[in-house]
């Protein structure tokens, strides 16, 4: 007599092999669980009230990761209130190795590697002088510039000033940071070198 626990393996094996083969989806006790009635992009939605699936963001709302630079549209450097911001990042090793780098990527083309205003794109010192309408162009090292505070030259490659363009696009807000450190380094040995 076939024994009751192979009656039991025998149905139970059956029963899976039915349902392998079988043309007809399982039920579904929760099917919005499980298929929720999404929309695509743009598709018509009479359930609100300007008729699209596309929401809003609430009035005020920022992107995860963005922060509203609060001195956007100021011209003028030199009346920013406060003098800007402060550097948020210490002048140690890490920070000045990330600042040199990015300074020599974005900045040293048009400043020079010194910061003298003498780079590639510029051309050597004496074209430095030439007339233009804004004036000669400011080095780095300059006394106007040494007087700048950190949130003053963070506006600059934020927003632009004179002939520089915003770099706020291509430098992130933390490598601009580390690149005013760096630049206060490059002023620092300016001022041991000045008289020799």
């Amino acid at each position: 007599m076939i024994s009751l626990q192979r009656i039991f393996a025998l149905s139970l094996a059956g029963l899976i092999l039915w349902n392998c083969e079988s043309k007809t989806p399982p039920m579904e006790y929760m099917p919005d669980m499980a298929d929720s009635p999404a929309r695509e992009a743009q598709e018509a939605d009479s359930n609100f009230p300007n008729n699209t699936s596309l929401r809003l963001p609430p009035v005020g709302a920022v992107p995860q990761g963005h922060y509203p630079y609060e001195y956007a549209g100021f011209t003028d450097v030199e009346k920013l209130p406060n003098k800007g911001l402060t550097n948020p990042y210490k002048s140690d090793l890490v920070n000045l190795k990330r600042g040199e780098d990015r300074y020599q990527t974005y900045c040293s083309p048009c400043h020079g590697v010194r910061g003298q205003g003498n780079g590639t794109v510029v051309g050597p010192a004496p074209r430095l002088n030439a007339p233009r309408e804004d004036g000669p162009m400011a080095t780095l090292v300059s006394t106007k510039v040494k007087g700048f505070s950190d949130g003053q030259i963070y506006h600059v490659i934020t927003e632009g000033n004179a002939l520089m363009k915003s770099y706020a696009s291509q430098v992130p807000t933390e490598d601009r940071w580390k690149i005013i450190l760096y630049v206060r380094k490059l002023q620092e040995y300016d001022n041991r070198t000045a008289g020799k």
